[in-house]
């Protein structure tokens, strides 16, 4: 009887050679269709570097016409060595941003805006100069800041990252910029949230004297900053210094102030403004209201109008940010992943999806053949399945172990709405579960078949069959609504 030894003879050599060929083409052409994607978007990016500068900022979030006062005197340590002083900075624009290198909110958010504008503006405009100050120097020494000015390619000529005594920075911030910064105490004081800041970048003119202020996490508000800068639009002139006459209640002057003041014409009742210096009382550690109740901005000398507080324009708690914005931590640990991951282990989870669906196919041609009474068609078929979920499984694992080498991140998170979210976690949840049992009832069922016991063979494929499926479909799921979600919202705080 040779028929049952030739069904049982293993695949021919150049069977083997010819699959391993095909395979190999099909995933290869896999990668550079995801890889040429990107490219066509970094491209249109490229070819279009004022596709966002439509936009002219929030007229609630960028501040414009500061009272004309130069920022206090300061030095500080850089992380390239030596040192930077306001008077090195003199002759030219510069921009001032605030960050530290432990954040897990907004920083990294912050850095990456400003790498965008320091690149678009290499050419165009090199003389800007940018300056990071880090508000949590007694952990950013300048070997940290050094590492992190070379994550976010920073030209050590044009921007510069500062460390140096922490309340020196929190004074200069506070006093100089008129922002808000302060340490994290008790039981606010978290991994990644040691320090509560201002989100803000501020403009500065070849004078020292700071000009305007835009949200970074406001993309209207970076693109007006990048107008500016561009020659686009009109750089910003320090508004006047005024002096503020108290009166008794006999209307006798009872004295002078030097205060120096913005006055802005607003259709709004106007609200005493708290001390600068600390946290607005009726707030939790600066943390911005609800967006229909009034709370004051960052301020300092310059009393600007009361107004509805634009997003970000104070520092946030995590659970402040997700009552507000559901999606807001997410968006930014995306983006702080997307950051550090290097290149080759940011393609691994688009090769994920493309052996998740090759699995997919392989499963569904071994059934296929398996019902038309295929038999060595339907063995070579879900050979093919098997091997590539187990090099789905290695890339799996060395993708998750970039992940916490480079970021320190565990996975990234799903931005979708509440009820999409839901739909995610429900996926998710028995795709995780079953994965863990499809290679033990895989084994199993090849060892039934080698030792030609079908009858436990198909009792068992029976079942592992449709969880194998779903682990595949499902795998290629969530990859799409995690890296592909086409209604997710970007955080504009």
């Amino acid at each position: 009887m040779k028929t049952p030894r030739t069904a049982r003879r293993g695949i021919s050599t150049l069977n083997l050679l010819v699959g391993g060929v095909l395979w190999t083409a099909v995933l290869i052409a896999a990668g550079l269709l995801a890889g040429s994607a990107r490219t066509v978007r970094n491209d249109d990016e490229s070819q279009n570097p004022g596709a966002n500068d439509a936009g002219s900022g929030s007229e609630s979030s960028v501040k414009i016409g500061f009272p004309a006062k130069e920022l206090p005197d300061f030095e500080f340590p850089e992380c390239e060595g030596g040192t930077v002083s306001r008077d090195s900075l003199k002759g030219h624009p510069w921009v001032a941003s605030f960050v530290f290198t432990r954040c897990r909110t907004t920083c990294p958010m912050i850095t990456r805006e400003v790498m965008e504008l320091h690149r678009r503006l290499s050419t165009s405009n090199p003389d800007v100069k940018f300056v990071t100050f880090s508000v949590d120097s007694s952990y950013d020494t300048a070997e940290v800041l050094q590492k992190y000015s070379e994550i976010f390619s920073a030209d050590p000529k044009r921007w510069k990252f500062l460390t140096g005594d922490e309340l020196q920075i929190h004074d200069l911030i506070r006093r100089g910029f008129t922002l808000y910064v302060a340490p994290n105490l008790g039981e606010e004081r978290k991994p990644g949230f040691e320090v509560a800041h201002t989100n803000r970048v501020v403009l500065v003119n070849e004078d020292s004297i700071p000009v305007a202020t835009f949200l970074a996490t406001n993309p209207d508000d970076m693109a007006k900053l990048r107008q500016i800068l561009q020659g686009k639009a009109e750089f910003p002139k320090p508004g006047p210094s005024l002096s503020f006459t108290i009166t008794n209640s006999s209307d006798q002057p009872a004295g002078e102030l030097g205060l120096q003041l913005k006055v802005v014409p607003s259709s709004q009742d106007t609200e005493p403004k708290s001390d600068p210096a600390e946290p607005p009382s009726h707030t939790k550690n600066g943390n911005e209201q609800p967006k229909n109740e009034k709370q004051p901005e960052d301020a300092g000398d310059q009393l600007p109008e009361a107004e509805s507080v634009a997003p970000g324009s104070e520092p946030a708690d995590p659970e402040t940010i997700n009552a507000r914005h559901p999606s807001e931590i997410p968006q930014v640990l995306n983006d702080r992943i997307e950051e550090l991951l290097p290149e080759w282990a940011k393609k691994l989870p688009s090769v994920n999806a493309g052996l998740n669906s090759l699995s997919t196919i392989l499963l569904l041609s071994g059934f296929a053949a398996i019902r038309a009474g295929k038999r060595q068609t339907h063995r070579n078929l879900m050979i093919s399945a098997f091997v590539v979920s187990v090099a789905f499984l290695a890339c799996y694992l060395t993708y998750h172990y970039a992940l916490g080498e480079y970021t320190g991140e565990r996975g990234r998170r799903f931005v979708g709405s509440e009820t999409a979210s839901l739909v995610y976690k429900a996926i998710l949840f028995p795709h995780v579960i079953l994965a863990v049992f499809v290679p033990f009832l895989a084994i199993r069922v090849f060892q039934h078949a080698f030792r030609q016991d079908w009858q436990a063979h198909r009792r068992l494929a029976v079942i592992t069959f449709p969880i194998w499926l779903f682990v595949s479909v499902t795998g290629v799921v969530i990859y799409l609504m995690l890296y592909q979600w086409p209604w997710r919202t970007v955080a504009q705080t």
